[in-house]
């Protein structure tokens, strides 16, 4: 296995000097300087492809800058697409004039490890990016070696470092330092499964897709930038990996599995207050206040919400920047990226990796979809906490259509996701209020401090729950309608 590691430069100089390393080395460090060059033509055709022309001596390649739905998990290498001894030898889909785009410069410390896990050689890279007019250092340290080596050895350093699996490859990290920008993000959204793959490549393509939401998201997150929505997103691609893993756990139940699972969970509880003071303080609460501009008692519980939110903010950022955040990215990758975990499966697991895709996929979706349609045609004068299972029977339901849906060509899979969202955010608004209610029991206590103002936001709420409910019942019999696009 490869594996990729992003490292603060100025953290460079302490990688060959830590202490476990010590013992691990076999026969001395090997520095060479190295020199990658980027081209592209001037209007940026390659990028825009994502694809670049990297020339590094002795030879030339073609590589992928960005995933173009291919499996490429965080943290591997790019896929070379072609290579030659110059820029000519690389085939004939290149623009006709290349020039150089940005350019690596700097050393690679090169040491032989022997763990107990088995041998690792490590490669630091430390130099600079450089283009026209600007720079930008830049560390990364490479594993190659067998997959436990290389895990249990990026582990350790996460303790030791803060090294992280990069958000960007050093290529896309080159182009954006072009351009003056940081680098956009690998993946976006839901995973789009390319057609011919087996159970256990669509299980890596999944978990490699939505670490790199994670992953890009998890700065914006932890700082702040763009206000609520990183948080929101973060949280979405958490719930859909978590659900992947689920959906999958037939043919994937193993100690590897859990143990991120385990950290997903973590995450998790960490992203759910956050998103739900967020929710309460810039939209619920928010709405009251627009309808109510002159309640200073609902303006000061209001500013009592918005310390909560603040505090659980904090609490995600220190997650966010901890060494156990940092080792679940490390997990994650090579979750995606390996096979080792099909070594530790039983002969059921085994039996159900062997099905063809499509019948695996048509099995998880008539099961999760049957537990849905139970609750019956008519679901307008269920209670609150009935209608909240519902919500997430709909949501474990989308979840694994949005995965197995680019098996199925045609509209039938689109309308089928598109009802069944209108049905999970219209079932979603009326949770927001449940979500409400909970949050003024925490402000309030059994004080009774701020009861007048609590009683005008679930007075708020209640008049909108009628109006939701109705929109619910239209939606379920829409849903109710349509014939499952795998049938």
């Amino acid at each position: 296995m490869d594996l990729e590691l992003g490292l603060d430069p100025d953290d460079a100089a302490r990688l060959p000097r830590l202490a476990f390393l010590k013992p691990l080395r076999a026969g001395k460090a090997r520095s060479r300087a190295i020199r990658i060059v980027w081209h592209d033509d001037p209007d940026g055709t390659l990028a825009g492809q994502g694809r670049i022309v990297a020339e590094q001596r002795p030879g030339w390649r073609l590589e992928r800058s960005q995933p173009d739905g291919e499996p490429w998990a965080p943290g591997a290498p790019a896929p070379v697409l072609a290579q030659g001894r110059d820029a000519a030898s690389l085939g004939p889909v290149l623009p006709d004039r290349l020039v150089p785009q940005a350019a690596f410069e700097g050393r690679a410390l090169s040491l032989n490890l022997n763990s107990s896990h088995g041998p690792v050689e490590l490669t630091l890279l430390n130099g600079a990016v450089r283009t026209l007019t600007a720079e930008r250092r830049v560390s990364r340290i490479q594993f190659s070696g067998e997959e436990p080596a290389v895990l249990a050895l990026a582990l350790q350093f996460a303790g030791e470092l803060a090294v992280a699996v990069p958000s960007a490859s050093l290529a896309a990290e080159a182009i954006a330092v072009t351009r003056g920008v940081a680098p956009g993000p690998r993946r976006a959204g839901a995973p789009e499964l390319p057609p011919a793959l087996s159970v256990a490549d669509a299980f890596g393509f999944v978990v490699g897709h939505l670490t790199d939401v994670i992953l890009y998201l998890a700065p914006s997150a932890a700082d702040g930038r763009g206000g609520p929505e990183p948080v929101h997103q973060m949280r979405v691609a958490v719930r859909r990996l978590r659900s992947a893993i689920k959906v999958f756990r037939r043919a994937v139940a193993c100690p590897s599995v859990d143990v991120v699972d385990a950290g997903l969970k973590a995450l998790a509880m960490r992203l759910a207050p956050t998103r739900d003071w967020d929710v309460f303080t810039t939209e619920t609460g928010a709405k009251v206040v627009a309808a109510l501009p002159n309640a200073e008692k609902l303006r000061r519980l209001l500013a009592a919400a918005e310390r909560r939110r603040l505090a659980c903010h904090a609490e995600l950022r220190r997650y966010l920047q901890s060494v156990e955040f940092r080792r679940l990215g490390i997990e994650l990758a090579c979750l995606a990226g390996g096979d080792g975990w099909q070594a530790t499966l039983g002969e059921a697991e085994q039996a159900a990796l062997g099905t063809a895709l499509n019948d695996f996929a048509g099995h998880v979706l008539s099961r999760r979809l049957k537990r849905l349609a139970q609750r019956g045609d008519d679901i307008a004068d269920l209670e609150p906490a009935a209608l909240h299972g519902i919500r997430l029977s709909a949501k474990r339901v989308r979840y694994a259509a949005e995965i197995f849906a680019p098996l199925y060509p045609g509209k039938a899979s689109a309308r089928f996701i598109r009802r069944l969202t209108t049905l999970q955010n219209r079932l979603g608004s009326l949770n927001d209020g449940a979500v409400a209610e909970t949050l003024l029991s925490e402000l309030t206590g059994t004080s009774g401090r701020q009861a007048f103002a609590s009683g005008l936001v679930l007075g708020f709420i209640a008049a909108r729950s009628g109006r939701a409910r109705e929109r619910i019942a239209r939606a379920w019999r829409d849903f109710h309608r349509l014939t499952p696009f795998w049938e």
